[in-house]
């Protein structure tokens, strides 16, 4: 996925294998994005605002030289054959030095930034009487942006309601009142993929919120109004319950574990002390259907919990639950408490622009992707994306086919799994249903608990119905908050759907400077189109979802064993990088990853290759080949500032390697590099034929 923006927690998930390298471990799946990255993105969606006039920030400005290159910077002092990153990105870096306050500063979110914020200004200014749509949307983000006395109203009045639970039924009564505005305190019950019928949605029950610190949690509480001794109390029961209830937790994409369809009296004995038929019926779920149960030694966990803890203490899990879950609209001084949480987790505190735009994704995801699509982007942006992707599937697909460390049926299988993905560039052709609740710009609070409870209402609809690989409607987690795909759009991400076999990329992320229509299409190929290859390479590594979305083994162990000796290369020449003294990459952690930065780029060049034939090579009047341009769009999509602090945190705790080896790794690697810039053999960035990593 896409180095900070990915998830974020996304659909990607990738296989663990066993010690040894072997076969899958009963291919069990993790989520691929990790703490680090999460942390990267929230960190580059902030606004840039006082970078903006020291970067190109749209299309025009991108293309005002000529030939799509950052003038400002380049580090002309330094040799592109020793390091190219450095040679690409060096002037940017010295100018943009990371700080503390601002540990990461990425070029192209600089230049995204300041493009994304200036259409969305436009977008929420206009005047279309006749487009009721764009109406709401301006009601939702000015009520943000003003804030009322009403939003504090309203905390206190849900806190009262948890306080006024003096029992276990009443416990129950204001669990399933939390459930109805999307806030999950014990479980998640809802509509996911089946996975063993593509064509529906099934029933699943999901552990809920499973997340506390306890001195953040005693802070959140006194600043709720709580007295010191009292926060600290509930802080450690909160704690308590929280660590309790994790202990049997289970990855719902966990093929091997997740699997445990029960019937409703099978569930009632897992926890009886959990008033499963209102919860249920509040969710119009039918009793006669079996649900898929995550964990049902989770429900053994919650049945204890519930049995054993006071009011007093699952009060204060509610009342936690409660705030963590709206913590990005929360009023201060509520809302003060969750600016210690890592970036992956932190909302917006300062900046009432950023603020208010995630909460518009948030609660009205699907008419913001849409008017930002259809008014901003355009379907002419989306169709020659649409066409340039399509070239570089074609790249790929016969890559596999002559992959000849695969076996000719695994080659097959692949092959055609490749061809049937299906790609979701840019924003669909038919959109969700949204809602039509009241709106108004004086009650903020008001107006996202009303879009939360249709958003539920949505979640609790989709059981039992039918599931079309083709469309927009699959959850995915960017860091603003879980969602349908449709509706994060306003995101700038790219990522895979394993159970539809589908290829999304977002409509912001067809914007400048990632993609520009009207640019030389190796600028293009460049930045979109290597990254939409890297995302690709991640569907061919997700050889056990077969061309449906179901769980298909496409590769013999034979197979997985030839994966992992041809990515040895990957692995080691990560391990040998020391982006600091003393500090080295985790190569295996990384692997997935720098396989898909390394036939990304390689597989984005030989697409435009194939399009340009010879004059690929050729300079212009700019004194630049296509060829040279595309790596230096390629470097300088990269180009981003980082703390020592936090460049370590992310090599601990990040899946993608660090910004100048994912430049400079994959480019040494390819032969074409070297010739672009006449790098003599022996180069630093010219690794030796024997020595050259490719698994894609």
């Amino acid at each position: 996925m896409i180095a900070g923006q990915a998830v974020l927690a996304m659909q990607y998930t990738r296989p663990v294998r066993q010690s040894g390298g072997g076969a899958m471990a009963s291919r069990i799946l993790i989520p691929a994005a990790s703490i680090a990255a999460l942390a990267i993105a929230a960190l580059c969606w902030q606004p840039v605002m006082a970078l903006v006039g020291q970067a190109a920030t749209t299309s025009e400005a991108l293309l005002s030289t000529g030939d799509g290159i950052d003038r400002a910077a380049l580090d002309l002092r330094a040799d592109p054959c020793t390091d190219f990153y450095q040679h690409a990105c060096g002037g940017f870096l010295a100018n943009h030095p990371a700080t503390a306050d601002r540990p990461v500063i990425s070029l192209a979110q600089v230049q995204f930034d300041a493009d994304l914020q200036r259409s969305l200004d436009r977008l929420l200014a206009e005047r279309r009487p006749d487009d009721g749509e764009l109406g709401r949307l301006q009601t939702f983000y000015a009520a943000c942006r003003s804030g009322t006395l009403n939003d504090g109203v309203v905390v206190r009045r849900w806190l009262a309601r948890i306080e006024a639970a003096d029992d276990r039924d009443g416990i129950q009564r204001m669990a399933r009142a939390l459930a109805s505005i999307g806030v999950d305190a014990f479980i998640t019950y809802g509509g996911r993929p089946d996975r063993t019928d593509p064509t529906h949605y099934r029933g699943e029950i999901h552990s809920g919120a499973l997340w506390a610190d306890q001195k953040l949690v005693q802070k959140a509480f006194a600043l709720a109004g709580q007295d010191e001794a009292g926060a600290a109390r509930d802080a450690a029961a909160v704690a308590s319950i929280t660590s309790a209830l994790r202990k049997h937790r289970v990855d719902r994409w966990d093929a091997a574990r997740a699997e445990n369809p029960r019937s409703l009296r099978q569930i009632e004995a897992l926890a009886p002390a959990f008033d499963w038929r209102p919860y249920l019926a509040q969710a119009r779920a039918s009793s006669v259907r079996p649900i898929n149960v995550t964990s049902p030694q989770f429900l053994r966990d919650l049945d204890r919990e519930l049995r054993t803890r006071t009011p007093a203490e699952l009060r204060a899990y509610l009342r936690w639950v409660f705030l963590f879950s709206l913590r990005g609209e929360l009023p201060a001084p509520y809302n003060q408490a969750f600016g210690d949480l890592s970036p992956d987790l932190r909302p917006e505190l300062h900046d009432v622009d950023a603020r208010c735009r995630d909460a518009t994704v948030r609660s009205m995801g699907v008419e913001f992707s849409r008017q930002y699509a259809t008014h901003i982007l355009g379907i002419p942006a989306r169709d020659a994306a649409r066409r340039l992707s399509e070239t570089i599937k074609e790249e790929i697909v016969a890559s596999i086919e002559a992959n000849d460390w695969l076996s000719p049926e695994a080659r097959r299988a692949t092959a055609d799994k490749l061809r049937r993905t299906d790609l979701k560039i840019g924003f669909p052709d038919i959109w969700p249903a949204v809602g039509h609740y009241p709106l108004r710009r004086n009650r903020f609070l008001d107006n996202v608990i009303a879009a939360r409870r249709f958003e539920q209402q949505r979640e609790w609809a989709r059981v039992a119905q039918p599931r079309v690989r083709t469309d927009w409607e699959m959850k995915v987690a960017p860091w603003v908050g879980e969602g349908m795909a449709a509706a994060r759009l306003v995101i700038p991400n790219g990522f895979p759907d394993a159970f539809t076999n589908s290829l999304i990329m977002t409509a912001a992320f067809l914007s400048a400077p990632r993609f520009v229509g009207d640019a030389p299409p190796e600028l293009n190929y460049a930045t979109y189109g290597s990254v939409f290859a890297h995302e690709f390479v991640h569907v061919a590594q997700l050889h056990m979802f077969g061309p449906t979305g179901l769980d298909q083994e496409l590769w013999t162990p034979a197979d997985e064993k030839a994966a992992d000796a041809r990515g040895q290369c990957v692995v080691q020449q990560a391990d040998d990088y020391h982006p600091l003294p003393g500090l080295s990459l985790p190569g295996k952690d990384q692997f997935d990853e720098n396989v898909a930065d390394y036939g990304g780029v390689r597989l984005a060049y030989q697409a435009l290759k194939k399009r340009l034939g010879p004059a690929i090579d050729k300079q212009d009047s700019s004194g630049t080949s296509p060829a040279q341009r595309f790596f230096y769009r390629y470097a300088q999509y990269r180009c981003t500032s980082q703390t020592d602090a936090s460049l370590r945190q992310s090599v601990a705790h990040d899946g993608h390697a660090p910004p100048a080896f994912r430049v400079n790794a994959p480019l040494s690697n390819m032969p074409e590099f070297g010739r672009a810039f006449s790098c003599p053999a022996g180069a630093a960035m010219v690794r030796p034929a024997a020595k050259q990593c490719r698994v894609w």
